[in-house]
């Protein structure tokens, strides 16, 4: 009878069985990001295309509206992005980045194509919803996989492709809302989400496995081939070694692939898992969903033509965009912590001039209001925006970045649940100034967790901030040695 096969020795027979480094000729490094970043769109695009869609389904015979069924239509997203950004990073630590991407992008044409088709409410939030986990998928897992692509040199700016990809699906989420306002076709505005997601797939044999999954499952010749195809090859030896030594270093801690629960409770990792769980729900109190989601309904809610309202969310889509791109050139120069402080102060002044015109009631000023949405847009895009998912991504450890990612996404989409559905209820209930003082708190509130437990992580690899963790924790353990130089995370 045979013996057992372990798993060490099937990680090595795989690894024997790659490729040498000079035999395969990876991607070049534009199209691996491109498609990397491409599920920020589909991200992008089907949570801005419900905006203008919202006031042409209420007008459908069959689905009667109320600010209860507005709630549940706009968050049914978020509830599934809940469960989708869990599982999306458990499956991608386990089976790899590449085929869950690939189970994304099918579920986004099949929630979209059950959007357009569905016959009642009931049936478009639970189409919503099923829609939900492919969104929360891709918010889990393009950071992590950009992350794990980019060189630490340049990782700020391309890890914030993201950001980039998913207010450019917004924008064409606003732009389609346009094309069809004439012909008040909701159907066509929420099916053509398929599109994106058959572009996506169709990419996908040209997007490669992450190096350092392919690192940690015994496939070192085939990272060392696509990494040396992304920098330079001394650059690439260097983030080969730095991957097998954390991973020995994590293994030493008692970590292990598949251990994603436990490490997440252990002590070493708690200053990431504090930073994880506290960003995802400030950027959510930052208040700039309502104005994403809600921006048309908003504006017609002040007396604006809702043809008028679609013009208005084109030129916030498109500030939006703009900002993203300056911001993407200063998140490697500036500093991830800078424009988290700056960016919270910027939000509180925008969010109170909302509040102030929301106050004049009849006396408010339209290009006053649109003035205020665009600092706030500009604002959150230049900080907030981007770096909250490269931030997200560079953090956690190793074995278990896709898991700790998806724990992250999960709280993010149950904070952008209470806020998507909170919203309506909370208008009704409490006015839309006082609403919008409510979130000049979160902006406030977010300063102060920046500045007191976000440290700068600007130029460091992702190994290093690793280190950085389990340096702190001995630290602690032993406070009689030296203190570690500066770049802790919290």
């Amino acid at each position: 009878m045979p013996k057992p096969v372990s798993s060490a020795a099937r990680a090595a027979g795989r690894s024997t069985q790659q490729p040498s480094p000079s035999s395969v000729r990876p991607p070049r490094p534009a199209v691996i990001y491109f498609f990397g970043a491409l599920g920020g769109i589909l991200f992008g695009y089907e949570t801005g295309v419900i905006a203008g869609a919202l006031s042409f389904i209420q007008k459908t015979s069959g689905f009667p509206p109320s600010a209860v069924i507005t709630g549940m239509l706009v968050g049914g997203i978020a509830a599934g992005a809940v469960f989708g950004a869990l599982t999306a990073g458990r499956l991608a630590d386990r089976f790899g980045r590449r085929p869950v991407i690939f189970v994304i992008g099918l579920v986004y044409i099949v929630g979209s194509l059950a959007c357009a088709t569905a016959p009642s409410n009931g049936w478009l939030i639970g189409a919503r919803v099923f829609l939900g986990l492919a969104v929360g998928g891709s918010s889990s897992l393009v950071p992590v996989y950009l992350s794990e692509m980019a060189p630490a040199r340049a990782r700020g700016r391309l890890a914030g492709l993201n950001q980039l990809m998913i207010v450019t699906g917004l924008l064409l989420g606003y732009l389609t809302n346009l094309a069809l306002s004439g012909t008040g076709d909701w159907r066509l505005m929420l099916g053509s989400g398929a599109v994106p997601a058959v572009v996506l797939i169709a990419g996908l044999k040209l997007l490669p496995e992450s190096p350092r999954w392919l690192v940690l499952n015994g496939r070192e010749d085939e990272a060392r081939t696509l990494l040396a195809g992304t920098r330079p090859l001394d650059e690439a030896e260097r983030d080969i070694a730095a991957i097998k030594e954390v991973t020995a270093h994590s293994s030493g801690h008692g970590s292990g692939l598949g251990s994603g629960r436990r490490e997440l409770l252990a002590r070493w990792v708690r200053p990431a898992v504090v930073i994880g769980i506290g960003i995802p729900i400030l950027t959510q109190y930052t208040g700039l969903n309502i104005v994403t989601y809600y921006a048309p309904t908003i504006f017609e809610s002040l007396g604006l033509p809702h043809k008028n309202a679609l013009h208005f969310t084109i030129v916030l889509g498109t500030v939006k965009v703009v900002s993203v791109v300056v911001g993407l050139q200063l998140i490697d120069r500036l500093g991830r912590r800078f424009l988290f402080l700056a960016g919270s102060a910027a939000m509180t002044l925008s969010m109170a001039w909302m509040a102030y015109e929301a106050s004049r009631g009849d006396q408010m000023s339209a290009g006053s209001m649109l003035a205020a949405m665009s600092v706030m847009f500009v604002s959150y895009s230049l900080s907030w925006g981007p770096v909250n998912w490269v931030v997200l991504g560079e953090i956690f450890p190793l074995r278990i970045r896709g898991a700790a990612m998806g724990m992250a996404c999960m709280i993010s989409w149950l904070a952008t649940l209470g806020i998507t559905f909170g919203f309506p209820v909370m208008r009704d209930a409490w006015g839309l100034t006082n609403t919008m003082i409510f979130f000049v708190g979160g902006n406030v509130l977010g300063f102060l967790f920046c500045r007191f437990f976000v440290h700068e992580t600007r130029g460091r690899t992702l190994e290093e901030i690793e280190e950085d963790l389990h340096a702190r924790y001995e630290r602690k353990r032993q406070p009689q040695k030296a203190p570690v130089e500066n770049g802790s995370l919290a």
